[in-house]
């Protein structure tokens, strides 16, 4: 799939800006302006066509017109979902209820009727509401805004056994099949070494490994999920990302610590059961910002990070980082990049019974913080900031300073009783072996720890890297290194551009923009250099009036 980046994209970013000023016009009405009929270079060569190139749906379009191309959609036709939701209540429950507030927020939302929320209780020894069991687990499904029991003769599960993840999803693709599939971990992580886990009626040194999570999923490959999210702190590493590609097509993790709010869950499940074939990146998007404003509103929030990965991207960023860090192995050994930061809130140390872990303990290593530290301009640089950007379909931080970017890697500093766990973890999933040997080199390296201040305090955001690393050009912009689609498993979908807070997509290289303040859907028409806007209430294209005079193209 060769996307047309082109500068066009900018024309239909002005008008969004200023939608609320343009009148729309009948096609017989519009005159468009001689100068604004010249022709452009837009760096690709065109191809000419007979008649409108406007957009194609024969339920959609006025049939005078001769629409030729699919049509895009922040929707898609599912008309049902299940959402799994795998809760460890561990000590979250048992000492604060966390587990049961957020079961409240699910019920809030008011699903039942188009969504399944099918919740599995477990690892906590005191269920504190909704007369959940605490001597065994159970299964509930929210439904005439309650709870109700579906599953009451499973025993005292151990949710860090493969076996006891792969029963949950069986039955329930078998019990409540849908159009389209989320799952949701629910809660504590321990990186991509210790993976998910701390269940009271287990050992803290069991745990379900990413390796493990995937040799549960891969027995139910019938199904491929939308989304598979971690309600978990520090899970949003590559090598989670990695465990997790071949099962869902986004995931949807925190690199961070998590605040004891974990996920906001009430808005993003109504919004699903309202529209259950909304665009998966725009329910990641809700999900993310949901949260974020939740940790910058409530109380008992804190600096929180959480990201929507593009899993299809994944294979092509493990290539270009190992590229990259065999590149700059030498400055990666000098410096311990790990951070350093406490945990917070649902966080605690998987070593003691205190929440008073570090990051660092996990060798949470931030991808882009090591590219801009050590080496950003080298052509291993440029592609592995390329897949790295794609791969980060949206970024959320609350408003404090942003200490990580979304993706982390591990390496373990001087800790050879780490990297012998992160061996075993790594071999049964299956990374590569030379990579996994690589890593050793680290374990000799007792060295003091990079100093981020620098990097920090220039850090912007994701926006700043749109121009140059993202697909969404305008205003003559080059993306030299914007990620090749056509060579990745990725599948048409909308793509978020963080400068310009606005989705964008190409369908048989025609544009299209979403924007989500509006609920508009917009079409660009190539040949004549016109600017469609889909209006609902006539189904039907209507044409921009205001549109040439935001026709700024570079030559």
């Amino acid at each position: 799939m060769k996307k047309k980046w082109i500068a066009p994209v900018a024309v239909i970013m002005a008008t969004l800006m200023v939608f609320t000023s343009c009148d729309l016009l009948d096609d017989e009405e519009y005159d468009t302006d001689a100068e604004m009929s010249e022709e452009y270079d837009y760096g690709y060569d065109d191809t000419e066509q007979e008649g409108s190139s406007a957009p194609a749906s024969s339920a959609l379009f006025d049939a005078e017109k001769d629409w030729e191309h699919e049509f895009a959609s922040e929707n898609t036709n599912a008309g049902t979902a299940t959402v799994m939701v795998y809760m460890n209540g561990s000590d979250l429950e048992s000492e604060a209820g966390q587990g049961s507030i957020d079961i409240t927020e699910m019920i809030d939302s008011g699903v039942g009727e188009n969504v399944n929320v099918v919740i599995q209780t477990m690892g906590t020894k005191q269920w504190q509401d909704y007369g959940i069991a605490s001597d065994r687990s159970q299964t509930y499904v929210i439904r005439d805004g309650g709870l109700e029991l579906v599953r009451d003769d499973l025993g005292q599960l151990d949710c860090t056994r493969a076996e006891t993840l792969s029963d949950f999803i069986g039955f329930c693709k078998t019990e409540f099949p849908a159009d389209r599939y989320l799952f949701v971990f629910w809660d504590h992580g321990g990186g991509p070494v210790l993976g998910f886990g701390l269940d009271e009626w287990q050992s803290d040194e069991e745990s379900l490994t990413i390796s493990e999570i995937a040799q549960a999923f891969s027995k139910h490959q019938d199904i491929h999920f939308d989304i598979i999210g971690m309600d978990c702190c520090i899970m949003g590493n590559l090598e989670t990302c990695y465990a997790l590609s071949p099962f869902c097509r986004y995931a949807l993790l925190s690199e961070d610590f998590e605040s004891e709010l974990g996920w906001a869950y009430t808005r993003w499940l109504k919004r699903l059961e309202e529209t259950p074939g909304i665009a998966a990146p725009i329910l990641g998007k809700t999900i993310v910002d949901d949260t974020i404003k939740e940790n910058e509103e409530n109380m008992y929030g804190d600096s929180a990070c959480i990201s929507l990965f593009n899993e299809a991207v994944v294979a092509d960023l493990f290539r270009a980082w190992k590229a990259y860090a065999y590149k700059n192995e030498a400055a990666m050994l000098k410096k311990n990049f790990s951070r350093v930061h406490k945990a917070r809130g649902r966080a605690r140390s998987w070593w003691d019974n205190e929440s008073n872990a570090k990051i660092s303990e996990y060798y949470i290593s931030d991808m882009l913080a090591i590219i801009e530290s050590v080496d950003s301009s080298s052509d291993e640089a440029k592609k592995l900031l390329s897949a790295l950007k794609a791969s980060i379909s949206y970024y959320g931080h609350t408003k404090d300073k942003n200490e990580l970017t979304g993706l982390a890697v591990s390496l373990p500093y001087g800790d050879s009783d780490f990297y012998d766990r992160l061996k075993s973890v790594y071999s049964a999933l299956g990374l590569d072996n030379d990579y996994i040997g690589w890593l050793k080199k680290f374990v000799s390296e007792n060295v003091s720890f990079y100093d981020y201040d620098s990097f920090e305090n220039d850090w912007s955001g994701w926006g700043a890297y749109e121009s140059d690393y993202g697909c969404n050009i305008s205003g003559g912009a080059s993306c030299e290194y914007g990620y090749d689609y056509e060579n990745s498993d990725y599948e048409d979908d909308w793509i978020y551009d963080a400068e310009e807070d606005i989705w964008y997509q190409y369908v048989d290289d025609e544009l299209y923009l979403y924007d989500e303040e509006s609920d508009s859907i917009f079409y660009y028409d190539e040949e004549e250099d016109e600017i469609y806007r889909y209006d609902e209430s006539t189904d039907d294209w209507e044409l921009v009036a205001c549109q040439p005079a935001f026709l700024k193209y570079s030559a």
